[in-house]
């Protein structure tokens, strides 16, 4: 057999491979035969990562049920969402009885809460909002510290808090282009405002100015960059659909797009410094998914290099400079297995670094993780599997989220930034979710545990957790969340969290009821 020979069939055993690999499925074909979606508001609020449309919008992508849904960053256009959910119950139809009974019931339950995206409706005035009354209570709950090495602070307890809240979520539209969203909270502390934003949109893109919390990477339990705990007041900008990319990059498929610039303007960062994000995704088939994250926290008071086209165009092109900002990068995939006939299955991995490049590989942090968005004869529910691990201190490396021209660390209103383990440590997670009564009873619960830094840690070294030393060492947990809608117009909310150490626990109660309008 000649050497071209072999080569041949080499080449068509790798071509049948990477087809088997990447073979769209039924639903793919089914979704492509209905053509192409609505014209969609350039301008849409929207929700945050937990909400249950978007998770219920992840579940349709990850069986397959959608191919045009791609979000930017965890927060996701209301829109979207909608589209992605509109398209998981036309696809789902003929595949499964139960399956299709479960994406009508999602569809069914977002056009209730969101009417702007009922049929025959227009997408200006009045948008879905909602009013809501209930009770907060939480224990146990601490800051993380502060500094680096032997200026290091410890935690900062926080009080017990308790307290009846009334809120409200609304919003509305100009124009296609141009909407808004605000949610007040009245507590014991009076009013406050800590999410709100405004939205001006052209094609693809948008523009948000306003307060919102902001997520990145595709691990459940949290982003090793930003997992998006905090609103923020930003400027950002944003794909808020997935664009196709023209010529010879054909073949990346489609991509999404985000960026946003804040002020951490608080005691704990001095001078109040910068922080900017990114997120770039590009999705060559539906069923593979790569991108690319990389925040940072530069100037402030705590440095010496000035503010400059200069020192930012430096950092934007990944030159380190000593003092001036500390980065964290991270790169990721998402795989959804052809195994969708016997069982459905996604895996997903975020590889990152803190600063040094020698991190990625000396001083790594990652997630890795397998999601299961059906289980074989219980369509309604779903599982997954998630272990983290953010390696110790070492080789002339940075500690994780810390750093020494940027005492206040990665952190933003006294949460943390990245991944909620918060530092050196690991994590194992399980986690659940299950849409019940044609979706309109939502269980959502994980449990986990953890181990943040090394119990008899020295002052020097403890810097590797930024709970340590006072939370190092073993820990577990978990939550249960239940959403219950009534009826097309009530809705009731319960979230219980738990995590006990060794000595320490905190816990959280949330009880809440809307009514949607």
């Amino acid at each position: 057999m000649t050497w071209t020979a072999r080569s041949g069939r080499a080449a068509a055993a790798a071509a049948l491979l990477l087809q088997l690999l990447l073979r769209s499925g039924p639903a793919a074909a089914q979704v492509a035969a209905e053509g192409a979606p609505p014209t969609l508001p350039a301008a849409s609020p929207s929700l945050p990562g937990d909400h249950w449309a978007v998770r219920a919008a992840t579940r349709a992508k990850e069986l397959g049920l959608t191919t045009r849904y791609l979000p930017a960053q965890r927060a996701v256009p209301r829109a979207a969402v909608g589209e992605a959910l509109r398209e998981a119950s036309l696809a789902a139809l003929g595949r499964d009885p139960e399956l299709a009974g479960l994406a009508r019931g999602w569809y069914a339950r977002f056009t209730e809460e969101f009417r702007e995206t009922a049929a025959g409706t227009s997408p200006t005035g009045l948008l879905g909002s909602a009013v809501g009354a209930g009770y907060e209570r939480r224990g146990g709950d601490v800051e993380p510290g502060a500094g680096l090495f032997e200026r290091r602070t410890g935690v900062t307890y926080l009080p017990l808090r308790s307290t009846l809240v009334a809120s409200a979520s609304l919003a509305g539209a100009l124009t296609p282009g141009l909407a808004a969203v605000a949610d007040p909270r009245v507590t014991d502390d009076g009013l406050a405002l800590p999410r709100w934003d405004a939205i001006a949109g052209w094609g693809p893109v948008a523009l948000s100015v306003g307060e919102e919390a902001v997520g990145y990477g595709p691990a459940f339990g949290g982003g090793i960059v930003l997992s998006g705990a905090a609103t923020l007041p930003r400027v950002e900008v944003q794909t808020s659909r997935p664009v196709e990319f023209p010529g010879v990059l054909r073949i990346l498929g489609s991509g999404a797009f985000h960026t946003f610039v804040t002020r951490l303007d608080e005691r704990r960062h001095p001078g109040n410094p910068y922080l900017w994000g990114m997120r770039v995704v590009v999705q060559p088939h539906p069923r593979l998914t790569f991108g690319g994250s990389r925040a940072s926290i530069f100037g402030g008071d705590s440095v010496t290099t000035p503010v400059t086209a200069g020192s930012v165009g430096r950092m934007l092109l990944g030159i380190l400079t000593e003092d001036f900002e500390n980065q964290v990068v991270a790169a990721e995939f998402r795989y959804r297995l052809p195994t969708e006939s016997v069982l459905p299955i996604t895996l997903y991995l975020e590889w990152g670094a803190d600063d040094g490049s020698g991190a990625w590989w000396d001083v790594p942090g990652r997630v890795a993780g397998a999601f299961v968005p059906a289980v074989p004869g219980l369509p309604a529910v779903a599982a997954g599997f998630e272990y983290a691990s953010f390696a110790p201190l070492c080789c002339g490396n940075p500690s994780w989220y810390t750093h020494a021209g940027q005492p206040g660390g990665w952190v933003a209103k006294g949460a943390i930034l990245g991944h909620p383990l918060g530092g050196e440590g690991r994590e194992f997670l399980l986690y659940g979710q299950a849409d019940l009564l044609d979706a309109r009873l939502r269980l959502d619960a994980r449990a986990f545990r953890r181990e943040r830094g090394r119990k008899g840690y020295d002052l020097f070294l403890r810097a590797g957790n930024l709970f340590a030393p006072e939370r190092a060492g073993w820990s577990s947990g978990g939550a249960v969340e239940g959403l219950w809608r009534a009826n097309r117009r009530t809705e009731v909310r319960a979230v219980l969290f738990r995590e006990v150490g060794s000595g320490w626990r905190t816990h959280a109660l949330d009880l809440n009821a809307s009514l949607l309008f």
